[in-house]
């Protein structure tokens, strides 16, 4: 391991996971679609301009069906595992009948063409009604517009094929488990392929480290912060180790994600690991994705929004909201450098200890007021997905805090914003847990659209632009 870690390369490391992934996109099995209409012949253009759809590779179905019958209809889609559903409507119905509720939820999305919008009373109330069985439908008021859906459902998921490892107990973090879920559910929610090992092995991979090979990475965070407070060098090495053994580690398995239970060993007397704080800092900048607290969906809400935007991500608790002023605090002690992208200059940062403990190291970054930002994570089921975005509105510093009778800082962590929302009231209503991720910029339209091509639904504001600074 050290001559490895040792020689590692710097941007060959996130080349060669995307090309890890894009090879497993390229494998994939080619996609289902199941074309229903009450006549074939007039959408006959239409088919083959789906079938030589860019980017997608389609097995398309024509089905005629008598949308009176609906039946017929249960027993020509049931069960035959569509990927994509698209309902041709006809030219006039005065209703659809018991297809309404009959359908159900297909899992599959589905686009309803249907042929006159100027006049879509009945075809929305079919829509409206899909919807409500927990189908994931949308409406297309023209072909072109159903081909547009049909591409984005057809492309592969955003993170088809992706990698990645949790140290841990099984779906069971110390402060974010997630019993509900399984190895194969996650699969086939979101595309990635995740693996658990145990907490013992990452000790021993931090042990088979050569402390030479993090010197420098030890130099250059020393270097490159504008202070260092109450951190000995060891801690700094020590976490310079842990980010070089991950980072081999990750080469070695072609791994885009990767996540500790942290609190299952920093919340003790006697760590048995260094914090992994500066570590996962890093790795974040190095394009990776790198999840604190072993939060198998906030690994994933790390993974897509960072897929999305191509910019390192801020994983952060939500710590409170302010329904007078129609904000939120995020607050946690990891954030990338380069939250504006690898290309973009890396932003101002203090080194100092762990929460006041006197050990561990954690990067404490200036973050830019009056920036714009999207926050977003799943649902706990991963059937929906959470996105709200906002605005840095104020920053504050933990080492700035005064501390408690019991010494602890009275501001939980190293990296804490308040940030304007809109609508709160509904964000709190739909919030998603401890974790949020933050990543910078307004991604609403192409999350909307990936999370389309997952068969998941978006939820968020009434409005989806982000508040005025």
């Amino acid at each position: 391991m050290a001559s490895v870690a040792a020689s590692l390369p710097g941007p060959a490391l996130a080349a060669q996971v995307a090309d890890n992934a894009s090879r497993s996109k390229s494998a994939g099995t080619p996609k289902k679609l199941f074309c229903l209409s009450d006549s074939q012949t007039p959408h006959d253009q239409l088919i083959e301009s789906i079938k030589s759809l860019p980017g997608t590779d389609l097995l398309v179905s024509q089905i005629k069906v008598n949308y009176q019958k609906p039946q017929e209809i249960i027993q020509s889609v049931r069960g035959q595992d569509a990927d994509i559903v698209l309902m041709c409507l006809p030219r006039f119905t005065f209703n659809f009948g018991s297809l309404y509720d009959a359908m159900g939820d297909l899992n599959a999305p589905i686009i309803v063409l249907t042929p006159s919008p100027e006049r879509i009373l009945i075809d929305a109330n079919l829509v409206a009604s899909l919807r409500a069985n927990g189908a994931n439908a949308m409406f297309a008021l023209s072909d072109d517009q159903a081909l547009d859906l049909l591409r984005i459902a057809a492309s592969p998921r955003i993170l088809e094929g992706r990698r990645a490892l949790l140290y841990g107990r099984p779906f069971d973090s110390t402060t974010v488990p997630a019993h509900n879920l399984t190895e194969d559910s996650v699969y086939k929610s979101t595309g990635v392929k995740i693996q658990y090992r145990p907490m013992a092995e990452l000790t021993e991979l931090f042990k088979s480290v050569d402390e030479s090979s993090a010197r420098s990475e030890m130099e250059r965070w020393k270097k490159e912060a504008i202070e260092v407070i109450r951190v000995s060098d060891k801690a700094i090495l020590d976490a310079c180790r842990l980010y070089v053994g991950l980072r081999s580690l990750i080469e070695k398995d072609g791994l885009s994600a990767i996540s500790v239970d942290c609190l299952g060993f920093t919340i003790g007397p006697n760590p048995g690991l260094p914090y992994p704080c500066l570590a996962f800092a890093r790795l974040r900048d190095d394009g990776l994705t790198a999840a604190c607290e072993s939060d198998l969906c906030g690994l994933l809400s790390s993974m897509f929004l960072q897929e999305i935007s191509r910019k390192p991500s801020f994983m952060c608790n939500v710590m409170s909201v302010d329904q007078q002023k129609s904000s939120i605090v995020l607050s946690h002690c990891v954030s990338p450098l380069k939250l504006n992208g690898s290309d973009a200059a890396p932003m101002r940062y203090r080194l100092h200890d762990y929460h006041g403990f006197g050990r561990g190291v954690v990067p404490e970054v200036e973050f830019p007021v009056g920036m714009e930002i999207t926050t977003g994570a799943f649902s706990k089921d991963l059937k929906s997905f959470c996105v709200w975005p906002g605005r840095i509105h104020s920053q504050m510093k933990d080492t700035d805090q005064p501390k408690s009778p019991g010494a602890f800082m009275l501001n939980p962590c190293a990296n804490t914003m308040e940030v304007k929302v809109k609508d709160i009231g509904r964000f709190i209503q739909n919030i998603q847990g401890i974790h949020h991720i933050m990543i910078t910029g307004n991604y609403t339209k192409p999350i909307s659209d990936a999370l389309f091509g997952m068969n998941m639904n978006m939820v968020g504001p009434s409005d989806l632009a982000s508040p005025e600074a």
